[in-house]
């Protein structure tokens, strides 16, 4: 069980930290709709998303010994390609498997259920290198001298 603590604490911290974002992309379009085009609601709603994942990762999952800001400088080279490797393989997948055609006649919420469901598979395949490039690059452990 203690193998799987990390993994699993990881999971929870990416889930709170989705749940955030969708909360705050609520209260973006919510109060600031009307004046906040929907690119920005989403920079903004990612990055504190992301700050919160890499503060909760930092405390709770992988605690490595360097520096608080070298650990956040790497994170965010992380996070950058991260979220251009995920777009770009969810048009690859979105492409492949003609969701936009098969789904062109659906109603709105079908449609949208259906592009969900795409991107489970890449963002499962996303969580785990993310996991894998934090345990060993972002929150590397120093060994002491």
């Amino acid at each position: 069980m203690k193998k799987a603590k990390q993994p699993i604490l990881y999971v929870l911290c990416a889930l709170s930290s989705f749940l955030l974002e969708y909360l705050v992309l609520f209260a973006l379009e919510y109060f600031f709709g009307a004046v906040l085009s929907e690119m920005p609601q989403k920079v903004i709603a990612r990055l504190i998303s992301s700050f919160y994942n890499f503060n909760m990762n930092n405390w709770l999952v992988f605690r490595g010994n360097e520096s608080y800001w070298k650990k956040l400088l790497k994170y965010y080279c992380l996070v950058v390609p991260s979220m251009l490797a995920s777009a770009g393989l969810l048009a690859l997948v979105a492409k492949w498997t003609r969701i936009d055609e098969l789904t062109a006649g659906f109603s709105r919420v079908k449609s949208a259920a259906l592009h969900t469901l795409i991107n489970a598979p890449v963002d499962v395949v996303m969580m785990i290198v993310n996991f894998l490039v934090q345990k060993y690059w972002v929150f590397v452990q120093k060994k002491q001298e």
